[in-house]
């Protein structure tokens, strides 16, 4: 596979510059970032939430964890993480588990976590598990300019 047709979409409506990191394939952010050789802080690992009202993505670098219990609190709903089958049927142009950080390309309200206003430079899943795009911090934050950013990770223990 190649690059997430939305993926693409999104980069190009948002005016975008982007280039692709190619890599072994992997099954993991963290595994991304090591074969891709990139500081797991500058991957956006995306994860895929669920609860009776829908869908929630949530955003935050793979040197970090989701802290399930901080976005729950800051969102008043009682996320739980989304299936497998949930994953394929919301990115249905990715291969299963990538998930790239461009939720409400997706149509998926997104919150990313703080962490990420921080650094210089981006990497997120292209759609596949072989691929990264690779955008400055102005690209990303084109890309998140209607997602919300909290305090939503921990340290990865």
């Amino acid at each position: 596979m190649s690059i997430a047709p939305t993926v693409i979409q999104a980069l190009k409506f948002k005016g975008v510059d982007f280039t692709v990191v190619e890599h072994p394939h992997t099954s993991t952010s963290v595994g991304s970032a090591h074969a891709a050789h990139v500081a797991e802080g500058l991957v956006a690992k995306a994860v895929l939430l669920k609860d009776p009202g829908g869908f929630v993505l949530a955003v935050v670098p793979s040197s970090a964890s989701l802290d399930l219990g901080k976005i729950g609190r800051a969102l008043h709903r009682p996320l739980g993480l989304a299936s497998e089958d949930d994953l394929s049927e919301a990115f249905y142009d990715c291969e299963p588990g990538a998930v790239p950080a461009v939720g409400e390309d997706y149509l998926i309200p997104t919150i990313v976590d703080e962490r990420l206003r921080e650094v210089k430079e981006v990497f997120f899943e292209a759609g596949d598990h072989e691929r990264l795009v690779h955008i400055s911090s102005e690209g990303f934050s084109k890309l998140m300019e209607d997602a919300e950013y909290l305090p939503i990770s921990a340290p990865r223990g």
